[in-house]
């Protein structure tokens, strides 16, 4: 069980993804997140879906699909029935602000685990910081997406495109 969403339990997922069970490579794992934050739904759904795909195809897309939203929803009506005439209660209510504020600190670590990744190129400062001024400016944040997504778009493509292996240095992690 987590509280905070997707973001929140990035690090959880990253922990048994990739230095657990080594099913991803911390590469993968990240361009495998951002793309299951981009498209619409929860993000654990989203991951899920996508690595099981990629590992069983449309049938381990389903399953791995299924098998995330099934105990989320089975917890979900137990809580709503036995938990919800608690919520009212003074320890409740105090254990649920603290958990808030442990859901700061994993989305802090979060956007530190990922940004240590990609700081590497300025071109992902750029787009970062277009971002946070669309916000800063009052927008809607779809048009933060929309604008940093199109300037990564132009800014990063041929950095992104699809290359051979072979024309690669063994230590270098992008073109």
């Amino acid at each position: 069980m987590t509280f905070g969403g997707g973001f929140a339990m990035s690090t959880v997922l990253r922990h048994e993804l990739v230095l657990k069970r080594r099913w991803l490579s911390d590469k993968e794992f990240v361009n495998t997140f951002s793309t299951a934050t981009a498209v619409p739904g929860a993000i654990g759904v989203n991951l899920a879906f996508i690595e099981g795909r990629r590992l069983h195809g449309m049938a381990g897309a389903i399953a791995a699909a299924v098998g995330i939203v099934c105990p989320s929803v089975l917890v979900i009506l137990l809580i709503a029935r036995f938990g919800a005439p608690y919520f009212d209660h003074p320890t409740v209510a105090a254990f649920l602000k603290g958990s808030a504020i442990a859901v700061a600190g994993q989305i802090a670590f979060a956007a530190f685990t990922f940004a240590r990744r990609l700081r590497r190129h300025w071109q992902n400062a750029v787009v970062c910081g277009l971002g946070l001024f669309v916000l800063g400016i009052g927008l809607h944040p779809i048009w933060a997406v929309a604008a940093a997504g199109a300037l990564g778009y132009l800014m990063m493509r041929e950095r992104m495109t699809p290359y051979d292996a072979t024309d690669v240095d063994e230590g270098e992690d992008y073109k």
